[in-house]
This record gives C-alpha cells, structure tokens and sequence, in this order.
C-alpha cells in the first residue's frame, strides 16, 4: 500500500508513526493499570488517523474508496489481527475498560454525526419524491433477496452451529435481517466519495438505504421481542414503530425547518 502514496505522504505517514511510537510504549504502561488514561485515548486516535489515511489512500490508488482501506485498518487495528499477533500490547492499547472505550466512542458519535449531517444537508428531498418508485423497488428487493438467503441459511444449519437448537426460528431471522440491512453511514461515506451525491442515482441509493435502515430496526425489534419473551410483544413491537415513524415525521417537517434556518443562521453575515 505504501508503494502506491505519493512520496509526500509516505514520509509524512512514516514520520508519524515515529512520533507516536513512544506514546504506544507509554499508553502500554498505562494500559496495564486498567485506568482511563488521555495517553491511551491519544494514541488510539492518532493510530486510528494513521493506518486509515495509509489504507484509504492506498485503496483510492487502485480505484476504490477510501472508506474501505479504513474499514481494513479497523478490522488490522482490531482483536482479528492485531490482537491475534500481539494481545497483550493490542489490550493495552485498546482495552476493554469500560470508561476508556467511551472515551473513542465519543469521537467516533461525533464523527458519524457530522458525515450524516453534511449528506443530509445535500439530500435532495424533491428528487426522491420523483423517483419514489425506484427507491422504493430497490429498497424492498434490497431487504427481501438478503433477507431470504438468510432465513434459509439459518434454516439448514446444523444444530452444532446454532447458539439454541431449540430457537432455530430467532436464529434464522436474526441471519436474515442482518444481511439485509445496510449501514447507512458506509453508503453515504461510498456516494460522497464517487461523487454521486449530487446525481440522481445516488439520491436514489440514500434513500433506498435510509428505508432499509428503518424497516431493518421494525424487524429487530420483532426478534428481540420473540427472543426475550417467547412470543410477539405488540406492545413492544407498536412503541417501536410509533416511535420510529414519530422521529421521521418530526425530522421531514420540524427537523428540516430547523437546519435550513440554522444553516441560514451560519451564512448570514453582519452588515458592514
């Protein structure tokens, strides 16, 4: 991946992984203690910037979007990797403490926050309207094909592979709705950097994602409620969807108003 950066970023990427490496021997030490340390939160976001920034780099080199070079570096950066090479220095690193991972959490909301933001802020509501049909045929194929493969996935596995043979049924529905569902935070990160955001077709992906995303939450929370309860809770299942419709209602007509009037807040300038 390296070869592929240009020779400015390369040395820029190498320096900083020279400067944080005496952080990452501190923030070891500091790891052990099992304390909620600044060092350690430091160190994650500088190693979390830097091996994503090399990846994504490197994978816009070959023609793909960064978001996947840094879906890579978490998953390097993660126990899959890291903590399989080395545990105990990817434990002090990243450690399980509770209020330590709150801390990256934090910063990890916010950022979600404003990518969200900046795509809603450039979703065009009036072309979704127009193509109401098309969003809607590719967000129900979207959720049905998956979701399908899933059920019968979960259908035909053996019992040694199932948490409770007994539960075959939860098992399989849960399969189903998590391959149909789609991280709408992934899909705007991908529009945004091929440049559709502002072309029909990428219109049409966020909001065929945005309702695979809502439909996506109405069915886990029929699951949970099978799951907890061994049977349909509608009352469970009716504050869900009331609430889910509420929040969209309130965010298409109150929640737009006020973000066009706080953006229209931010561009005014003082008279001179």
């Amino acid at each position: 991946m390296i070869a592929g950066l240009s020779d400015r970023s390369a040395r820029s990427l190498l320096a900083l992984l020279l400067i944080i490496a005496p952080g990452v021997v501190f923030a070891a030490e500091a790891g052990k203690q099992q304390q909620p340390s600044e060092v350690i939160f430091l160190v994650q976001i500088v190693l979390l910037l830097t091996f994503g920034r090399l990846l994504g780099e490197g994978m816009q080199r070959i023609g793909h979007p960064a978001v996947m070079g840094q879906l890579i570096a978490g998953v390097l950066l993660g126990p899959s990797v890291f903590g399989t090479l080395l545990p105990d220095l990817q434990q002090a690193i990243f450690p399980n403490n509770p209020e330590q991972r709150s801390m990256i959490d934090a910063v990890s909301q916010l950022g979600v926050l404003m990518l969200l933001l900046l795509t809603g802020m450039e979703t065009d509501l009036s072309v979704i309207r127009n193509a109401r049909r098309a969003a809607v045929s590719v967000s129900i194929f979207g959720i049905v094909v998956p979701f399908t493969c899933g059920v019968t996935l979960g259908e035909l596995l053996p019992d040694a592979m199932l948490p409770n043979p007994g539960q075959r049924l939860i098992t399989s529905l849960f399969l189903g709705t998590a391959l149909s569902i789609s991280s709408v935070k992934i899909v705007a990160m991908v529009i945004r950097e091929m440049d559709f955001m502002r072309r029909n077709i990428g219109q049409i992906i966020m909001a065929a994602a945005i309702t695979d995303d809502t439909i996506g939450w109405i069915i886990i929370a029929i699951i949970f409620s099978l799951a907890l309860e061994g049977g349909l809770n509608l009352i469970s299942l009716g504050q869900s969807v009331f609430g889910t419709a509420l929040f969209l209602v309130a965010s298409f007509t109150f929640g737009r108003r006020l973000v066009f009037l706080a953006i229209r807040w931010a561009n005014d300038t003082p008279d001179q």
